[in-house]
């Protein structure tokens, strides 16, 4: 009997060829800090490290600019998009801090 919280590994298979889809598709693309669950089998996040990250993989998976949304929470802006893939969705997502000065000419 399993008493985890959790499944199996085998609830992730689809997240984990999908990922392994997009590597091969698109190798260029900036690596990412890719988190998946088996609690949540069914979306994975990509971590990048900088906005511009998050446009070279908008335009590679072919999203519009305006799929694109920016939130603040706290010191940190947050910049990014959810692409379905096959059958599961990936949160793509850079973190960076608030501008904290206005610069004036």
């Amino acid at each position: 009997m399993n008493d985890t919280l959790g499944g199996l590994l085998s609830t992730q298979a689809p997240m984990l060829a999908a990922l392994a889809r997009l590597a091969q598709t698109h190798p260029d693309l900036p690596g990412a800090y890719l988190t998946t669950s088996d609690i949540t089998p069914g979306e994975a996040h990509a971590l990048l490290d900088h906005p511009s990250d998050v446009e070279a993989w908008r335009e590679a998976l072919h999203m519009d600019s305006t799929d694109v949304a920016i939130t603040t929470r706290k010191d940190q802006t947050k910049l990014g998009f959810t692409v379905p893939l096959g059958s599961i969705s990936l949160h793509v997502y850079a973190l960076f801090p608030l501008a904290t000065q206005v610069v004036t000419a």
